[in-house]
């Protein structure tokens, strides 16, 4: 079985070498057919390219006389046109270079009048400054001294505010403690009525019951040292009453001395404000003035720099006006002054305008062969178009199939 595979394998090979070679002489005359198909196609390609850039060429060519024709005749239209108005254009024209001339040096000189005014009133403000600082130096200097003294004042105010708190303050305090003062030293006298009372009740009972003379004699003197305990604890009340009086008293009087301060530093307040208040209303008053005078002198030199650019702009409308009419009037001039170049300009056209009729024809005709070469050579490029596809499919296919075999 095995024998017989081996056998097989070279007939088959051979076989297949066989429809290999058929398949590739079958190839070469394809690829030979289409090679004439292609050099056919590439000659129509070629032919079609140099037609239709002859066409393009050509038609640059018309555009380039036509543009040119075109200009030339507006040129000769606007010599014609100012030759034939050549008396009115230079009547009006004259008229109006001669009228903005003069409106130029009206301007000119009003221009600079104007400027020199306000350059001269710009000095007096600089000045008038300087003059207004000096007058108002002195008067901001007084100012500044009120004011400086008016602050101390008010300083000296807020001082004896605070002093006349702290007075009252320890008014308040010597009256609690008069108070406080008066009424232990009456307790003091109450307690010690309350223990003469005691013992002068246990003395009458003691002498209600016949008691020893001994106990007697001893409450007698119990007695006698509690009335000297009341007599000493009232006249304690009179020394604490006057005591605590006294401070209260020295407490009120440095409150009332207090209050004289605070009023004599309101007072010196009250003129020291007033006193500022003096002198910054003439401080106002004179730089007010001073302000409305160089206001005026500014509202003055602006009315000045704006009538100078009003000025300047009538004189550079005078100057368009001029240099326009100046214009014109040298075309009329030198239109009249060459009538040759307006006849050698007609001629000209006459020559362009059959040379753009020769080119338009040319470019016609030139159009007329490209579509008929177009027409005629339709097949051939399409051949070729199909002669590149067919080559390209047959490589392919050899490619293939040698590397199939290999």
């Amino acid at each position: 079985m095995s024998d017989e595979k081996d056998r097989m394998k070279p007939e088959q090979a051979e076989v297949d070498d066989g429809r290999g070679t058929d398949v590739l002489g079958a190839a070469r005359g394809a690829a030979s057919g289409a090679a004439k198909k292609i050099r056919s196609g590439i000659s129509a390609v070629r032919d079609v390219r140099a037609a239709a850039k002859r066409h393009s060429s050509a038609r640059g060519r018309l555009k380039q006389l036509t543009e040119t024709l075109e200009a030339d005749e507006a040129t000769l239209a606007r010599r014609e046109e100012v030759e034939a108005g050549y008396e009115g254009i230079v009547a009006e024209q004259s008229a109006i270079v001669t009228e903005t001339a003069e409106e130029i040096a009206r301007q000119e000189e009003a221009v600079e009048r104007l400027e020199s005014e306000a350059s001269s009133l710009e000095q007096q403000l600089a000045q008038m400054r300087t003059e207004h600082e000096r007058e108002l130096r002195p008067y901001k200097k007084l100012l500044e001294t009120a004011r400086g003294r008016s602050e101390e004042a008010n300083r000296a105010v807020g001082e004896a505010k605070r002093a006349v708190r702290g007075a009252e303050g320890q008014v308040k305090d010597a009256t609690e403690r008069r108070e406080q003062s008066i009424s232990s030293a009456n307790r003091a006298v109450d307690s010690s009525q309350a223990r003469l009372r005691k013992v002068q009740e246990e003395l009458k009972r003691a002498q209600d019951a016949n008691s020893d003379p001994s106990a007697l004699r001893q409450l007698h003197d119990e007695v006698t040292t509690e009335l000297a305990h009341v007599e000493s604890a009232r006249e304690e009340v009179g020394v604490v009453t006057r005591d605590a009086q006294a401070s209260v008293d020295a407490a009120q009087t440095h409150l009332w001395t207090q209050k004289q301060s605070l009023e004599e530093a309101q007072r010196e307040a009250d003129e020291a404000k007033s006193e500022y208040d003096e002198r910054k209303r003439e401080h106002d008053e004179l730089l007010a003035r001073e302000q409305e005078e160089e206001k005026a002198l500014e509202e003055r030199i602006e009315s000045l720099r704006n009538s100078a650019n009003d000025a300047k702009a009538a004189h550079d409308e005078a100057a368009e006006r001029h240099d326009a009419a100046q214009a014109l009037l040298d075309e009329a001039e030198s239109v009249h002054a060459t009538p040759e170049e307006t006849v050698r300009l007609r001629r000209s056209i006459e020559q362009q305008r059959t040379d753009v009729a020769r080119q338009q024809a040319e470019v016609d005709s030139l159009a007329e062969g490209e579509r008929s070469l177009r027409t005629r050579t339709r097949g051939a490029r399409l051949a070729l178009l199909a002669a590149v596809v067919g080559v390209v499919v047959l490589l392919a296919i050899v490619i293939a199939l040698v590397v199939t075999a290999g």
